[in-house]
């Protein structure tokens, strides 16, 4: 499948970002999940929640983050795919941090950062400019 160029101005810079803010979604996943290897003698910290979370978290950032790179150099499937996943994924954010006591509380930082980012992606990719881009010729 060929890539389509991205000609509009606006649909590009909201791309470009979005693909930055990938790449922090994944740069926070893998250090969190850095964090977990580091702190994992202590039960407190590092639950098997954080532990499985944490680890799903990383791998889906990293997939997120290569299908993000395709995206912005004008993959319509992958936009798709990006929209749908950053998606869920702020879904699931939302769901975690609203459940008390689930998470330990710099888990719960950590997560609320990759939603944040998350959400903004969403709101990018849901942008006039970027839906016309990717819209069916």
């Amino acid at each position: 499948m060929t890539n389509l160029t991205v000609t509009d101005p606006d649909a590009r810079e909201k791309l470009d970002i979005a693909k930055k803010l990938l790449g922090g979604y994944a740069a926070v996943s893998v250090l969190t999940l850095l964090a977990i290897v580091v702190f994992s003698g202590d039960p407190d910290v590092v639950t098997d929640a954080v532990w499985i979370r944490g680890s799903i978290l990383a791998v889906a950032s990293l997939v997120t983050f290569a299908l993000g790179v395709s995206m912005a150099g004008g993959s319509r499937s992958n936009y798709r795919r990006v929209k749908i996943i950053a998606l869920a994924q702020v879904v699931a954010v939302v769901v975690i941090e609203s459940i008390p006591g689930s998470f330990p509380i710099w888990f719960k930082i950590a997560n609320g950062v990759c939603g944040a980012l998350l959400v903004i992606v969403v709101l990018l990719t849901f942008a006039r400019s970027v839906r016309a881009t990717f819209a069916a010729s």
